[in-house]
C-alpha cells in the first residue's frame, strides 16, 4: 500500500495497516478523494475511526497529506492515510472497510458506481465487512448536457435510482436503501473542493446521494 506523506509515497505493510485498522473503531473509504478535503474533514470530526482517501492521481493529494502527516499541533491527523491507487487495482492490504464514500465520482469511477462496471463494484465490495454503509453523491449536472461517461443511463431520480439502479447494484452486493435530492446545506456538509467548485459557477447544483449497505447479511 503507497501511502502520500506530502512530497513522498512510503510503503505500508499489511501488518502495519492491520495495527492501524485494529487501533480505531471502523475504517472509512473516501474513494476517488481528489485532493483529499472531505477525506480530512471526516478524519477530524471522528477521531475514533481511520479514514483511507484514495485516488490514482498522487500529485493532487500532496498538499494535504503533508498536513494530515504532520504533528497534531500542525494539523496533522494520525487516523487518516491517503493511499496512491486506482479503484480498478485497489491495495491487497485494503480490508475492513466499514463505510464507503464515493463523492462527485467522474471519469471511470461515474461508470462504475452507475453500474457499468460490475468489476469495480465487486472489488469495493470484497474489502467491505458485512453490513458496511455507503454514500454515493452523483453531480446531475453531468447529464445537462450528459456527459460521455453517463453512457445510455438516463439522468437519475430518487425513483428511478429505487426502480432501476438498485438490481444492478444489488447484484453485486451493494444495497440501495434510500436515495435523495441534497439542499444546500447538505451539499456544503460534504466538504470538497469539487462541489464549492461547482457551487461557485453556478445558480443551484443538484446533487442526488444514494446511501445503503454493502454485503448485507439480512436477507429481504
Amino acid at each position: 500500500m503507497r501511502r502520500v506523506t506530502g512530497k513522498q509515497v512510503v510503503d505500508i505493510t499489511a501488518a502495519g495497516y492491520d495495527e492501524l485498522v485494529a487501533r480505531h473503531q471502523g475504517v472509512v473509504l473516501d474513494v476517488g478523494t481528489g485532493d483529499g478535503k472531505h477525506a480530512y474533514h471526516v478524519a477530524r470530526h471522528r477521531p475514533d475511526v481511520l479514514v483511507v482517501g484514495l485516488d490514482a492521481a498522487k500529485d493532487n493529494l500532496r498538499r494535504i497529506a503533508a498536513k494530515a502527516a504532520a504533528k497534531p499541533a500542525k494539523g496533522g491527523l494520525p487516523n487518516l492515510l491517503y493511499v496512491w491507487a486506482g479503484v480498478e487495482r485497489l491495495p491487497a492490504e485494503l480490508h475492513g472497510i466499514t463505510e464507503v464514500h464515493v463523492l462527485m465520482p467522474w471519469g471511470s469511477l461515474l461508470r462504475g458506481m452507475l453500474g457499468s462496471d460490475p468489476t469495480m463494484l465487486r472489488a469495493l465490495a470484497a474489502v467491505c465487512v458485512p453490513d458496511a454503509e455507503f454514500l454515493i453523491t452523483l453531480n446531475l449536472h453531468a447529464w445537462r448536457p450528459a456527459v460521455p461517461e453517463v453512457g445510455t443511463h438516463p439522468e437519475p431520480t430518487p425513483s428511478s435510482a429505487s426502480r432501476d439502479l438498485a438490481p444492478v447494484l444489488a447484484a453485486q452486493g451493494w444495497r440501495l436503501g434510500r436515495a435523495d435530492y441534497l439542499d444546500a446545506e447538505e451539499i456544503d456538509a460534504l466538504a470538497t473542493s469539487w462541489t464549492r467548485r461547482l457551487n461557485s459557477s453556478r445558480d443551484q447544483l443538484d446533487v442526488l446521494a444514494l446511501r445503503g449497505v454493502v454485503n448485507p447479511t439480512d436477507v429481504e
